[in-house]
């Protein structure tokens, strides 16, 4: 027979586990809720803006290095373009490693990073050393015969 103090212990128990558990549901709800609402923009999302390239700058054949002057920001971005069987590319020139800036070798025909050692072929893949992903390449386009390259700002 269950007296009137074990009623009044269980009914406690009951109920500070009934508490938790709604508490606990409620928490995991405005957690999602908040994850909904409050969810942080992608900072890698951005859209490309696109910059002329000066007409000298741009090679007959192989690799030049270009400076892109940023007017309104007052910043300046490098870039490489490749000109090769008529087609042009651009690339940044940050590893895909660790972000390091790679220079182009003309003896060996490559890109390479000095930090830690990696190459990429003329058409930017991977080709030795740490880096598995190939260069970015950067979108081009070609309107009345001017040359611009896209850039994340």
């Amino acid at each position: 027979m269950l007296t009137d103090r074990k009623v009044g212990e269980e009914r406690r128990f009951f109920l500070k586990k009934l508490f938790n558990f709604l508490f606990f549901l409620a928490s995991i709800s405005f957690t999602l809720l908040g994850l909904i609402v409050f969810k942080p923009s992608n900072p890698k999302r951005r859209d490309y803006i696109f910059y002329s390239v000066p007409e000298d700058r741009i090679p007959n054949e192989g690799v030049k290095k270009v400076d892109i002057k940023i007017e309104n920001l007052s910043k300046s971005f490098k870039i490489f373009l490749v000109k090769k069987d008529n087609s042009l590319i651009a690339f940044s020139p940050a590893c895909t490693h660790l972000g390091c800036f790679v220079n182009f070798d003309i003896n060996s025909m490559e890109f390479v990073c000095p930090c830690h050692g990696g190459r990429y072929d003329i058409e930017g893949k991977a080709v030795a050393g740490p880096p598995k992903d190939p260069l970015n390449r950067l979108p081009i386009k070609i309107e009345n015969k001017k040359v611009y390259v896209g850039i994340k700002i």
